[in-house]
């Protein structure tokens, strides 16, 4: 390394190291959901590894770690170009020691190709890894590590109902759309969003459509039918609470809303073509179960009012219009969910469903 990049990143250190004790600099520059995960393993990894540990993370995830209290050494802030720029230019990402930057996302570790193992669930009966063993596997702790759910401060409850009355949501009987991706996920035609909100107006429903957050979304923000609703980070797991229910694409905030646990009902529509394709992502090849909650975080699945919708995005409006109606109501027909079997032809999180709520705790009431 020459002198400049040692200089480089002996700043950044000097930075990130507590001056008071040794701790574990992880690093968390993608999305909400990565960040979220971490978090909800942090007192599994204090309890395998000891010391503390110094989070860092983009300035718009600091609610998400806040959800966590007592489980941080310390937490600090980076632009996420700072961060990829460290761990790119100057972290070795086999190395796992104290006081050295580490990133606990598999785009960053070793040949950068251990993500290519959840590809395996593309073929039926030969296995894979979800996302949430892949992380317990790069954080060094055993297949048992618990997800811990995160907490809502108690002014933070108080800010999403003076939201709520605000807005005019009405509790347990609206709907919040979470749009928008940081994935480069294919859009749905505006069809299939418009004709869910005027489908769930018709049920009665009062629909929101969150506006934050994403750089990809529908071409129509707000969805017609739906009102406008801005809710950050903090918000989210009490406002879709006290909705009721949330549909969404498969993306960060989905996932953080998932990890809470607390909601009536979520339902999830994961864009796919309809021939069922690969897809490519950051220059690397996904089939569609990657966007799938039952195959990526199965235990998160188990016992709670979810469901998932392969909805393809390049077929006739009137195919379209019919998945967004069963999205709407719930349908379980010709439109109806993907459903993961078991051995036994049970759901996958039914039939597993004693060690899967093992590996997560019960949600917070």
């Amino acid at each position: 390394m020459n002198i400049l990049r040692q200089a480089e990143y002996t700043r950044f250190l000097d930075q990130v190291r507590d001056p008071q004790r040794r701790s574990w600099i992880i690093m968390n520059p993608t999305s909400i959901g990565d960040t979220a995960m971490v978090c909800a393993l942090a007192h599994e990894f204090l309890k395998q590894h000891g010391h503390g540990i110094t989070m860092v993370v983009p300035p718009d995830h600091l609610p998400i770690t806040q959800m966590y209290p007592n489980r941080f050494l310390r937490v600090l802030t980076a632009e996420r170009p700072t961060m990829m720029h460290i761990l790119n230019n100057h972290v070795d990402p086999n190395e796992f020691a104290l006081d050295v930057p580490f990133c606990a996302h598999f785009y960053d570790h070793g040949d950068c190709r251990i993500d290519a193992l959840m590809y395996l669930f593309k073929f039926p009966g030969r296995g894979g890894v979800s996302h949430t063993d892949l992380i317990r596997y790069l954080l060094r702790l055993p297949w048992s590590a618990s997800l811990e759910r995160p907490t809502i401060p108690p002014e933070w409850q108080t800010e999403a109902q003076a939201t709520a009355a605000r807005v005019g949501m009405e509790q347990g009987n609206s709907v919040i759309l979470f749009p928008a991706s940081s994935s480069a996920l294919s859009q749905f035609p505006d069809i299939v969003w418009s004709t869910l909100v005027a489908r769930l107006n018709e049920r009665g429903y009062r629909v929101f459509c969150n506006m934050k957050g994403g750089n990809y979304r529908p071409k129509t923000m707000p969805i017609a039918g739906a009102s406008q609703i801005d809710i950050p980070i903090h918000l989210a797991l009490p406002l879709v609470s006290f909705a009721g229910r949330s549909i969404s694409g498969p993306n960060g905030m989905q996932f953080l809303t998932l990890l809470g646990g607390r909601f009536k009902q979520m339902t999830v529509m994961a864009p796919v073509t309809s021939n069922l394709n690969d897809f490519e992502s950051n220059l690397r090849t996904y089939s569609v179960h990657h966007t799938l909650a039952q195959y990526m975080q199965p235990e998160m699945c188990a016992g709670v009012p979810f469901a998932e919708y392969l909805v393809p995005h390049d077929v006739s409006d009137d195919k379209l219009m019919g998945y967004a109606a069963a999205v709407a109501d719930s349908a379980t027909g010709e439109y109806g969910p993907e459903r993961r079997l078991g051995s036994n032809g049970r759901l996958f999180v039914d039939e597993h469903g004693d060690w899967l709520k093992a590996l997560i705790r019960p949600p917070i009431t």
